[in-house]
C-alpha cells in the first residue's frame, strides 16, 4: 500500500467523520426544539448523547490526522472506537426506554458511520501498513 493509497482512505474517513459531526449535530439541534415532547426520563440520555456525539466526532478527526501522520498510535485507537462504538449505540437502544424513534434512527446513523470507518480501518492494506513493523521500517528510512 503506497502513501497516496493511505491518504486517500484516510481522506475518506475525514469525510464520514465531518459527517457524523453534521449528522450528531443536527440531531442535537433538533433535540434542543423538540425538548417537550421527549419524555422525561429520556431527555438527559438525549442531550448527553446528542452532545457526546457531536463533540466525539472532533476526537475522530484528530486521530485521523495522526494517522495521516503515519501515527499508529492514532490508527489503533480509531479502530478501537470504530468497533465499540456501534456495539455502545446497538446498547444504548436497546437498554434506554423511551427513547423518541427519530433519535433512534439518528444514533443508528451513527452506529453505521462508525462501522463504516471500521470496514476502511481493518481492511488488510490499512492494518498491514500501520503495523509495528511497517511503522518501524518507516521512521528509520525518514532518519
Amino acid at each position: 500500500m503506497t502513501d497516496q493509497h493511505v491518504q486517500q482512505n484516510i481522506s475518506k474517513m475525514k469525510r464520514i467523520s465531518q459527517l457524523f459531526i453534521l449528522w450528531n449535530g443536527i440531531f442535537f439541534i433538533v433535540s434542543l426544539v423538540v425538548r417537550n415532547s421527549i419524555a422525561s426520563d429520556a431527555v438527559g440520555s438525549v442531550f448527553l448523547r446528542g452532545g457526546f456525539y457531536a463533540a466525539g466526532g472532533l476526537i475522530l478527526i484528530y486521530l485521523l490526522n495522526d494517522m495521516s501522520k503515519g501515527k499508529r498510535s492514532g490508527w489503533l485507537r480509531l479502530s478501537i472506537i470504530s468497533v465499540l462504538a456501534p456495539i455502545g449505540v446497538l446498547a444504548f437502544i436497546i437498554f434506554t426506554p423511551h427513547l423518541p424513534v427519530w433519535f433512534i434512527i439518528g444514533q443508528i446513523g451513527s452506529g453505521l458511520m462508525c462501522a463504516a470507518l471500521a470496514s476502511i480501518l481493518l481492511r488488510k492494506d490499512v492494518r498491514t501498513y500501520f503495523s509495528k513493523e511497517m511503522v518501524a521500517a518507516r521512521t528509520q528510512t525518514t532518519r
